[in-house]
């Protein structure tokens, strides 16, 4: 199904654009060593006042070697251009020493709805953990896309016993109910 396919490639690049965003956000948390919930929740608020070139300053050290401050806002504007977001939930809250776990659900609104067998796609949410480490006493996320995480996960091999990790979900809003989108990806063991 193209479309399908579609949808599923626009939801991941949604997923990477929003991770992406959320480790230049967490970075600049002024409360030394503040919380993980908190971090997650001033990403979002920033990211929702769109000071993308601004989060720059504040990716983790190895993500600035990988994306320039051109890339990041770029890629947050196109974000911008097709989606509305509307709200974060934050759940379970993992937390062990420099490393934390945060599951979040993001819910928008799509500017160009899509048709998908005879219906109207306008409202979506992907519902992704975020990984978050302590770096010089402040939060850093480095969840942004496959390659990246599969990165930390073998750098950090103890981050992934320590914690209960699940896919990415995307799911879209059709006829008032949350349908889910084809099968996500298995995280590594």
């Amino acid at each position: 199904m193209k479309l399908g396919n579609t949808l599923w490639r626009l939801s991941f690049t949604i997923l990477v654009c929003l991770a992406l965003a959320l480790a230049a956000t967490n970075a600049q948390s002024k409360k030394a060593g503040g919380d993980a919930r908190t971090a997650v929740e001033k990403f979002f608020a920033l990211l929702k006042s769109q000071q993308y070139a601004a989060l720059y300053d504040f990716l983790p050290g190895q993500l600035q070697q990988q994306l320039t401050r051109e890339q990041l806002t770029q890629s947050l504007k196109r974000l911008d251009a097709q989606l509305a977001l509307e709200r974060l939930e934050i759940g379970r809250v993992q937390q062990r020493g420099d490393f934390a776990v945060v599951d979040t659900t993001i819910y928008g609104k799509l500017k160009r709805p899509l048709q998908m067998n005879g219906a109207e796609i306008n409202e979506g949410r992907v519902s992704a953990q975020q990984f978050l480490l302590k770096e010089n006493n402040q939060w850093k996320v480095v969840t942004a896309d496959d390659r990246v995480r599969n990165f930390f996960l073998k750098r950090y091999p103890e981050f992934n016993k320590q914690f209960q990790l699940s896919p990415p979900q995307f799911a879209f809003k059709q006829n008032g109910q949350w349908t889910t989108m084809g099968n996500a990806p298995r995280l590594p063991r």
